[in-house]
């Protein structure tokens, strides 16, 4: 395995739990196969549950797995990247990963477009990666690369954006929505003013247009747009920020984080949740189908 100098710090090996509903990956396969026509192949994929994908992989179509992989493995499930803001932005990073050489966000990596001579599958499909987490709009996200299997660790050619991370080990969900011990100590809302700090009109509907600040004892309250146009304060020409500091207390955010923990304190019903999940693992198991292209 490569050495991991210049990258992010790797996590020891042990498994992370993530809240179902609330977690979104494109993941890598491997097969194992003894057949040679099959050993090595690759296949690229979306889920919101890796262990259950993994065990429908192998248990082949009938079971939910897809089409493409039945009866070529066993499969490895030896990456995944997640940290994507919903389901939709995930299937797109998946179909440019499946897809490179139609991917209009690939198009000016012509040599993405084949496997080299003498390249294996999976060098092939890391190295489409590897183009890929530099590229907009996916540079802007605060992925995680996890790898699942040590065999297949390697560092990438070039540092990652700053707010993405290398990690290792398993990923489970958890089995309930309902919230779990660790979630009950969440700070609460913070407590809005009738008008947003940043602009000085008054916040409409601040249940679904306001955004406070993380730090549980500022009292930041501002238009979620407003919010956006200020941490983008440095970077012209974007839409969605990737972070900054909070204008009353200097606490550094991150989009993703004030985005996520709006949804949790929103307090989506655990009912709409399943469903999302539900829905996710569809879209799941057709996609190897042609999807809407980036």
């Amino acid at each position: 395995m490569n050495s991991y100098a210049t990258q992010e710090a790797v996590s020891e090996q042990e498994e992370t739990v993530a809240r179902k509903g609330h977690f979104y990956g494109v993941y890598l396969l491997c097969s194992q196969s003894l057949d040679p026509r099959y050993r090595g192949k690759c296949y690229v994929g979306f889920t919101v549950n890796p262990k259950r994908r993994i065990r429908q992989h192998n248990l082949g179509c009938d079971f939910g797995g897809a089409r493409k992989t039945s009866r070529k493995g066993p499969w490895q499930m030896v990456m995944i990247v997640h940290g994507f803001p919903n389901n939709i932005v995930a299937l797109q990073f998946e179909w440019a990963w499946q897809q490179p050489s139609l991917s209009t966000r690939l198009k000016m990596y012509p040599e993405l477009r084949r496997k080299l001579p003498r390249e294996n599958y999976f060098d092939y499909n890391f190295r489409i990666l590897s183009k890929m987490l530099g590229v907009g709009p996916w540079h802007r996200l605060p992925l995680t690369v996890r790898w699942l299997e040590t065999d297949y660790e390697r560092a990438f050619d070039v540092p990652l954006p700053s707010q993405m991370e290398i990690v290792s080990g398993k990923v489970s969900i958890s089995a309930s929505q309902r919230k779990r011990a660790d979630d009950a100590e969440a700070p609460p809302p913070v407590a809005w003013a009738p008008e947003c700090h940043l602009c000085i009109q008054q916040i409409e509907q601040p249940e679904r247009s306001r955004l406070g600040c993380t730090n549980p004892t500022c009292r930041l309250t501002c238009h979620m747009l407003c919010l956006a146009n200020y941490l983008l304060g440095d970077e012209p020409g974007h839409y969605i920020p990737i972070g900054g500091e909070c204008p009353l207390c200097e606490t550094r955010l991150s989009w993703a984080a004030l985005l996520q923990r709006k949804r949790l304190l929103s307090g989506v019903p655990e009912e709409l949740q399943d469903q999302e999940d539900d829905l996710s693992d569809e879209i799941d198991v057709d996609s190897e189908v042609e999807y809407v292209p980036d």
